[in-house]
């Protein structure tokens, strides 16, 4: 039995009362703020015996000049067939991907320049002078060829998998520049090349994970393979072959942690040297010892939901009534200290497609006054919230609020996640605060799904679909523009924001510059370790 809180508010009457409820199921959709993985697509592979982590000396790590991360007990160490996102940030310090996101979230060329055709039906790659394999071979278009093949035929759950549904085929036009032709042309598409690619001349023959070359990459990142503790840990060393900067650090350890808790654990006992965090844990970690961090921009959105089962909410009248009754602005400040984004729509405001002359609902309680007096609810609003996530708690009291101040009473309801979420399967609320983790390529088919979290509309979909039929970058932003006033005028959720994440290390390491949003450790290359007599 989980003891939680219910707390009414009534225009002149608080009443809090305590109450007792049943756990019951959860789900993957709206996050529970519970210790995560580093990304949401982790795959649970079978229990693994508990890791050999050597106890801190002196409450810390011996200042050896080691940089130690960790990651969960690898079934391969072959990024392409590889499934568990804890596992994927470390291979990338070993395997370049192809392109990665610039500040602005749009795929910009690494491994290769990309030039995009005028019409987004192809891409022509040309791999970099410079881009060598660790054996000192040259990377080629085979390798890109060979990568395209190999992901094609891996298992739906290998983390990659998805990145190739759209490349129709690559074409060799010569060996250092291949011609990939999309599926569908899409102003989108070059989001699909964030993927590593695999030397042929390695691999070829040994893509099986029983293979021993499956647990002895050979990469062109700047870390090598070095050795392998099973079960236990592998050490990295700095690649003379790398294009970037040659690592500052020499030697990486990953430790093999078998989950968040203890990764956290680790952390705060100076075991590992780094960990990336989302704001909600991030926050709570300089209390526990003294820490560095970088911020990046994440893809944790933030908002209010409706329950369009109860006929109250399909009027376009009340959802306006309860989006001008709350200071959005104001609560995201507050709440997150900063370390979120607010956003009008779920189009993150620092991304390339994001309008900047669209904004939110304006909080105007005098105008939710009036719309909720036209409309007369009967009783009190239920705004449903989850428990782990305090910041979610403090704002549906902040919406409660703006709705008492308005004039009609409201009752916030905090549960524990399984049980928030069986209320929300049973539509049993009338708000609820919500998040998800969305993809960087803009897709809402979520919020035209109906039952009683979304509700299908039209117009929206109409609005949605355009997308797609957008040719060129001009009429694709257009088009991109035209969704987020769609849904700043329509309201099927109230946007608040997104959240940002952190990597944070211990104070013997410097990292010196923002991560990528989908290469946390893009820069571990630059990264130092402070005053050790070991740095070379």
């Amino acid at each position: 039995m989980n003891k939680i809180y219910k707390l009414a508010l009534f225009p002149g009457l608080i009443v809090c009362t305590a109450v007792f409820l049943i756990a019951l199921s959860a789900c993957s959709l709206l996050d529970s703020n519970q210790p995560q993985q580093d990304d949401p697509l982790v795959h649970e592979a079978e229990p693994v015996p508990q890791p050999l982590v050597r106890a801190p000396e002196y409450g810390g790590i011996e200042d050896d000049g080691v940089l130690r991360l960790s990651m969960r007990h690898p079934i391969t160490l072959n990024p392409l067939l590889n499934e568990d996102a804890t596992v994927a940030p470390i291979l990338r310090l070993l395997f370049e991907p192809l392109v990665v996101l610039d500040e602005t979230l749009r795929p910009t060329g690494h491994l290769v320049n990309m030039e995009l055709a005028s019409d987004f039906s192809t891409a022509t790659l040309t791999i970099r002078d410079d881009a060598i394999w660790s054996d000192g071979i040259p990377v080629t278009v085979d390798d890109i060829i060979f990568s395209v093949e190999i992901l094609r035929r891996a298992p739906d759950t290998v983390i990659y998998k998805r990145n190739v549904e759209n490349i129709a085929r690559v074409d060799r036009v010569n060996s250092r520049t291949a011609l990939v032709t999309f599926q569908q042309a899409s102003v989108t598409a070059s989001y699909a090349l964030s993927f590593p690619i695999i030397p042929e001349h390695y691999y070829s023959g040994h893509v099986n994970t029983t293979s021993p070359r499956n647990m002895q990459p050979l990469g062109n990142g700047p870390y090598n393979f070095a050795s392998r503790v099973p079960m236990q840990s592998m050490i990295l060393e700095k690649n003379p072959y790398t294009f970037r900067r040659t690592p500052t650090i020499s030697v990486i350890e990953v430790l093999l942690i078998p989950d968040a808790q203890t990764k956290l654990h680790a952390f705060d006992q100076g075991v590992i040297d780094a960990i990336r965090l989302p704001f909600a844990e991030w926050v709570k970690h300089p209390s526990v010892k003294p820490v560095n961090h970088e911020e990046f921009l994440a893809m944790y959105f933030e908002f209010i939901g409706f329950n369009f089962e109860r006929g109250i909410f399909r009027n376009i009248n009340a959802r306006q009534a309860v989006a001008h009754a709350f200071n959005a602005d104001e609560a995201i400040n507050a709440e997150y200290l900063h370390r979120a984004v607010r956003a009008a729509s779920p189009i993150h405001p620092r991304s390339w497609m994001h309008d900047n002359n669209i904004t939110g609902p304006e909080y105007d309680p005098a105008r939710a006054a009036v719309l909720l007096r036209a409309i007369n609810i009967p009783e009190p609003l239920q705004i449903l919230v989850n428990t782990e996530h305090i910041e979610r708690v403090h704002i549906a009291n902040r919406l409660a609020t703006g709705l008492v101040t308005a004039g009609h009473p409201a009752i916030v309801i905090a549960l524990p996640f399984d049980e928030y979420y069986a209320r929300l399967q049973d539509g049993e609320f009338d708000l609820y605060l919500g998040g998800m983790k969305l993809d960087f390529v803009p897709d809402f088919a979520f919020m035209f799904q109906g039952g009683p979290l979304f509700t299908s509309d039209p117009v929206l979909e109409g609005l949605f679909a355009s997308l797609s039929l957008a040719s060129t970058e001009s009429a694709y932003l257009q088009a991109v523009s035209q969704l987020q006033q769609g849904i700043v005028d329509r309201l099927p959720i109230i946007s608040l924001g997104f959240r940002h994440s952190a990597v944070l290390t211990g104070t013997r390491v410097a990292q010196g510059r923002m991560p990528a949003s989908d290469h946390v450790f893009i820069y571990v290359n630059e990264w130092e370790i402070v005053d050790s007599q070991y740095l070379p």
